[in-house]
């Protein structure tokens, strides 16, 4: 035991000779020209050292830099820069004076993805003409990149601009590590910072660089993620990616996302994705879901009961867009939100299918969205679900090329209850059944607001079995005329409603005011006809009806004869959930007096002019 420990102790002693000595023989210095050359020659970045290299022998045998940077060609700013690198190294490759790294460990990094930090072309460079070039030929050998084991970059922060927004993204922890020839192991966590939101994430990933020169596929198996802050939930999007990527360099490079699967708070979408890199980049996206939820996903609240009638359009924006999460900082004209010029800058093609869709606390099925991105119009050719016992369409057309994009829609709706659909767009729930509808509407905008406010175009629907609450017509003339003469009873319908068999109305929408051409409402006991208009955003309206009311009178039988036959002017107005009318009776009743008077007379005098002929050739 004892020769063990002497001989163990002795080679520990030679060990540790044998690096002091390696240490004070070989300068770390030595190898600042090599690592210069070697980016360069790979990248060609501008590596620089600002201060000594020294060893480290301490847990593992290390090369410790002072400050360094990488700058592109020409440019005025580093791309990368830190206060230190690490370099681990092997052992016995230093005793041929070779450098193998097996880790590249940098901490508080800083870079930049600036107008600055890009590489500049020198215009005095002279240009290989057409043709004339002899392509390199292919290699998977000798990357750079690879003849290192692991590259770990923490604590570190990258700073992107462009031409309207600057992302910073901070807290990178890096790390790249070669399991076998060309096999990689990525992990990646950081924030993402833009316009007062943050995105946390955490990525791990496998990928195979065996075929660089054509190709880079893999699989993202964990990438966990929060995205929180201004006009999102109040506890943000909580979820997870997972998917096979593969990159190619053919002659047009493309990305290849497949099966991909998007968990984002309880909703989640599964299929694939195509970007084709050209110059505007080519989109299509195959994506469907079992169950999604806009609701939870966009901060929108739930409608939770009937709203209130409100003084000015101002108000309606902020109750029609109520949302649960962090309100946004607004600045800038009311237009400025309608800015969708980015879509120039890629053209796609989006197909989405989903079971069961959750907006506004409605629940929609069946759903199926198609949409085409071609400058400068975004065409949605089918949006089309079923929902409430019905179904719905709505095409969309948005042309963006200026600002505010201009929309126009064709909404048409089949047999659809009318109730869930106001309760849904907080509008008040004056009016119940089953509705059909179809227009043609255009104007700047595409949310609540502009719908409201800025939209036009001829609207036409009708309603089966309708009820219109809190306004019961027939009993309302009934009791009118029951306070004006003894020979009608008042009324002993006291329902608070108004119910016709079918509610059919055309008209032109104007920028939130609503003409009505024609308005028609029929049932057995009750026919109405009338024009008007309504104010939508003010939630007001104002027609002009002519009721019929075929029954439900009691009274003097020949008086209730003839106003079964009389067409009764009336006029609603006021707001929508305090309606006023106007109805003279004293004058209907006057006017149906003298009425009767004229035709008595009328008969009466007939008779008499009978009876004086007959008189007349009597005598003769």
């Amino acid at each position: 035991m004892k020769r063990f420990l002497t001989t163990l102790i002795i080679l520990l002693v030679v060990l540790v000779a044998g690096l002091a000595a390696l240490v004070m023989l070989v300068n770390p210095n030595d190898f600042r020209g090599y690592i210069v050359e070697q980016v360069e020659k790979k990248s060609g970045y501008q590596f620089a050292f600002n201060g000594d290299l020294r060893w480290h022998v301490w847990p593992t045998l290390s090369i410790i830099t002072g400050p360094i940077s990488v700058t592109a060609p020409n440019a005025t700013q580093p791309v990368l820069s830190a206060e230190n690198m690490r370099l681990d190294v092997e052992l016995w490759p230093l005793i041929s004076h070779r450098l193998s790294v097996e880790q590249v460990v940098i901490d508080g990094a800083v870079i930049r993805k600036t107008p600055e930090s890009e590489a500049v072309i020198q215009r005095k460079v002279p240009i290989a003409p057409g043709g004339s070039q002899v392509p390199a030929e292919p290699s998977d050998k000798n990357q750079w990149l690879l003849d290192i084991s692991k590259i770990d970059i923490t604590n570190s922060l990258v700073i992107w601009q462009t031409a309207k927004d600057e992302y910073n993204l901070r807290n990178i922890n890096l790390s790249l590590k070669k399991n076998n020839d060309k096999q990689v192991s990525v992990k990646f966590s950081g924030n993402l910072n833009k316009n007062q939101q943050e995105l946390n994430f955490d990525l791990n990933s496998d990928v195979d660089l065996s075929k660089l020169s054509q190709q880079v596929s893999g699989q993202v198996t964990q990438f966990d993620y929060q995205l929180k802050g201004v006009d999102l939930p109040e506890n943000g999007i909580t979820g997870k990616v997972t998917t096979d990527f593969l990159y190619t360099k053919a002659d047009t490079s493309a990305v290849n996302l497949n099966n991909l699967i998007v968990q984002a708070n309880d909703s989640e979408l599964k299929g694939n994705i195509h970007v084709g890199l050209t110059d505007i980049p080519d989109i299509v996206v195959n994506l469907s879901s079992t169950s999604l939820n806009l609701d939870s996903l966009l901060g929108q609240a739930p409608a939770s009961g009937n709203s209130t009638t409100l003084n000015n359009a101002s108000e309606d924006v902020v109750n029609n867009n109520e949302r649960i999460g962090v309100k946004p900082v607004i600045s800038g004209s009311n237009m400025d939100k309608y800015d969708l010029t980015g879509l120039k800058s890629f053209t796609a093609n989006i197909n989405v299918a989903v079971d069961s869709l959750i907006y506004r606390g409605m629940t929609v099925t069946m759903v199926n969205f198609n949409a085409q991105n071609q400058y400068p119009r975004l065409t949605v050719s089918q949006l089309e679900g079923q929902a409430f016992g019905g179904q719905f369409s709505l095409p969309v057309t948005v042309n963006y090329s200026g600002i505010p994009a201009q929309v126009s829609a064709k909404p048409n709706f089949k047999n659809i209850d009318l109730t869930p659909l106001l309760k849904a767009f907080h509008m008040p729930e004056k009016l119940s059944g089953i509705i059909s509808l179809n227009a043609e509407l255009s104007g700047s905008g595409y949310d609540d607001y502009a719908v409201k406010n800025q939209w036009q175009g001829p609207l036409n629907f009708e309603l089966r079995d309708a009820k219109l609450a809190d306004l019961n017509i027939p009993q309302l003339i009934q009791q009118s005329i029951s306070r004006v003469t003894n020979k009608i009873n008042a009324p002993t319908n006291m329902n608070n409603f108004t119910e016709v068999d079918l509610f059919t109305v055309s008209g032109y929408l104007n920028k939130g005011n609503m003409n009505i051409a024609s308005l028609r409402a029929t049932s057995p006991l009750l026919g109405i006809t009338g024009q008007g208009r309504v104010n939508i955003p003010k939630e007001t309206i104002d027609v002009n009806l002519g009721v019929n009311i075929l029954g439900g009178w009691a009274g003097d039988s020949r008086l209730i004869k003839q106003l079964s036959g009389v067409i009764i002017p009336l006029r609603i107005y006021g707001s929508w959930n305090n309606l006023q009318y106007q109805l003279d009776v004293e004058k209907l009743l006057r006017n149906e007096i003298r009425t009767q008077a004229k035709e008595a007379i009328g008969n009466f005098l007939k008779k008499e002019e009978v009876k004086g002929f007959d008189d007349l050739l009597n005598a003769l």
